[in-house]
């Protein structure tokens, strides 16, 4: 008897936060055949399968090579996923935006086949309608460095990926709860960005100096401004050790992760990150600032379960000040953290739930139902 194909999927074009490698890993150890290619490597050299080419690069046999697989990519694979709002057209390294962006999208639906699209943070989230939401959100005029091109080009931008484009897609999940507050339809997605179960575990010391570890992407969308004078002032009062970690390959962040006794994520944002699901698994307590009103966008039982340090950016020093009088329970709260990363953020489960998603896009996406 002739065996079944294997499910044949395509993740890229870009590997943001290690989230579509660790995904695809999964995926082909329940018997897909799922790749990762991206258009160009990023600065955290997170891993793919293929790499197109060089950030930038014009050269004939680059733009050739990636449209070439970018066209035929909807023939030969099952499942096209893609993610940050691009798709393998979409060369933003390019500059201006030409007729053939997401032409390969188009493709894929037009001959059937299944299109998912995960999105990320600022490849969909409206600056103006975000700076209305909150008044601490990175958003406002004069806070993020970006925001400014925000409200000139880069809404505009983003209205017509969430009018015109993301209505292509079977599915559209989003990895940051306030997303859904943008895209009409989208479904929340824990961070699979890390293999939690084999992640090294470091418990927080109990004696000396204190290492708090803050590592921000962006530091005006984190909010590290905050968090420095934050700390600076608690240093007058307790033993402290403030490492910030940034610009690294991401093998050699994870090193000085590992170093840290509590982990600082962001305070404006409203939602941990990938750092914080890293952390976590290596049994860190971590400090982060969580909008209770995008909790409806979670999972219930997730979300009554965050272990998370719950700071705001107007009570940070005190917030800070308080866990750092309870240090002697940071080792239980790490426990908790990775016990809370290994149920919600465990890749193979998430996995199973997105390949069961590939095949009946209309399914429930329950990660309850792989427990």
């Amino acid at each position: 008897m002739t065996q079944p194909r294997p499910l044949r999927v395509l993740h890229g074009p870009v590997n943001v936060g290690n989230q579509p490698w660790t995904l695809s890993r999964e995926e082909r150890r329940i018997g897909c055949q799922s790749d990762v290619v991206v258009n160009y490597p990023t600065w955290a050299r997170y891993r793919a399968d293929r790499v197109l080419g060089r950030h930038g690069d014009r050269s004939a046999s680059t733009i050739v090579r990636r449209g070439w697989f970018a066209l035929s990519a909807p023939w030969r694979y099952d499942v096209l996923h893609f993610y940050f709002g691009r798709s393998f057209t979409c060369w933003d390294d390019y500059g201006s935006r030409n007729p053939l962006w997401f032409a390969d999208l188009k493709l894929a639906r037009r001959i059937g086949r299944k299109v998912f699209m995960t999105l990320q943070g600022c490849d969909v989230r409206l600056s103006d309608r975000t700076a209305e939401i909150d008044p601490w959100a990175p958003c406002h005029l004069g806070r993020c460095s970006s925001a400014a091109a925000c409200r000139a080009s880069l809404d505009r931008s983003r209205r017509h990926l969430i009018e015109s484009v993301l209505p292509l897609a079977d599915r559209v999940f989003v990895l940051n709860p306030d997303l859904a507050r943008h895209v009409p339809g989208a479904l929340f997605m824990p961070y699979a960005s890390v293999d939690v179960g084999t992640a090294s575990v470091r418990e927080p010391a109990r004696t000396e100096a204190v290492t708090l570890l803050h590592a921000p992407s962006d530091p005006t969308i984190k909010g590290t401004s905050l968090i420095v004078e934050a700390v600076e002032r608690l240093k007058r009062r307790f033993p402290i050790r403030f490492v910030t970690v940034a610009g690294l390959p991401h093998e050699e962040a994870m090193k000085q992760y590992e170093q840290a006794d509590l982990v600082i994520d962001q305070v404006l944002c409203g939602w941990y990150g990938g750092l914080a699901v890293e952390a976590m698994a290596m049994g860190k307590p971590v400090a982060c600032y969580v909008r209770d009103d995008d909790l409806r966008f979670v999972p219930a039982a997730m979300a009554a379960e965050i272990p998370l340090v719950r700071v705001t950016p107007a009570t940070l020093e005190g917030d800070l000040a308080a866990a750092l009088e309870r240090r002697q329970e940071w080792p239980e709260w790490g426990r908790r953290s990775r016990d809370y990363v290994l149920r919600w953020h465990d890749p193979a489960r998430i996995a199973a739930s997105m390949v069961r998603a590939y095949l009946h896009p209309d399914s429930e996406f329950d990660l309850d139902a792989e427990r």
